[in-house]
């Protein structure tokens, strides 16, 4: 008689109560990811989270603005040494920065949603392109040339152009949604009609 114990995932065929467990576990947790992918891919495509994003560009590229026009207005008047400038253009930076990582999470909770092909089209694998580089210059600008920012300021507007081609898109899909249901609703109504002809 052998004392021989498996190692952890040597015998396929364990039926002990450990067995059982790291089989529920496994399972459940397989069921928990599947949940959030199809929970996480609902909300990436949403009419809210495109709002949102929306909101956040502009946010974004007025922002950046805002810091374009402060440096270039103070140096041209000659005051881009007073106390209220460095702290205006610095708080502007943490928040062009911070909507950078917001963006990021954004590219992050849409591969995690539709996986690696979410890469297949190329509007996805340039809008990522623009996040991953709008996020580094937000990261290693430190007062550099405006030209940077006058970049980031670009790359935000082209995520605005894909997203309003988006809403477009949704437009034009509800338009088409619509004209069949009008379809459906009159060929209902002219049978009901000759049913009442016949009566």
């Amino acid at each position: 008689m052998s004392t021989y114990t498996p190692l952890l995932g040597q015998d396929a065929g364990d039926t002990t109560p450990y067995g059982d467990y790291q089989r529920s576990f496994v399972d459940t947790w397989k069921s928990g990811y599947l949940q959030a992918r199809v929970a996480t891919r609902r909300f990436m495509n949403s009419r809210t989270q495109h709002w949102l994003i929306l909101v956040l560009i502009i946010l974004d590229v007025a922002g950046i603005l805002s810091d374009i026009f402060i440096a270039l207005i103070t140096c041209e008047i000659g005051v881009e040494n007073d106390e209220w400038v460095r702290p205006t253009r610095n708080a502007l930076t943490i928040f062009s920065l911070s909507l950078s990582c917001v963006f990021l999470v954004e590219l992050f909770l849409s591969v995690f949603a539709e996986g690696f092909g979410y890469f297949k089209s190329w509007f996805h694998s340039l809008d990522a392109f623009v996040i991953v580089v709008g996020f580094a210059i937000d990261l290693f600008e430190n007062n550099t040339a405006e030209e940077i920012a006058s970049l980031i300021v670009i790359l935000r507007l082209w995520r605005f152009v894909q997203i309003v081609d988006e809403f477009s898109v949704e437009a034009s899909e509800q338009t088409g949604d619509l004209r069949k249901r009008i379809q459906e609703l009159e060929t209902r109504n002219a049978a009901l009609e000759a049913q009442l002809a016949q009566l």
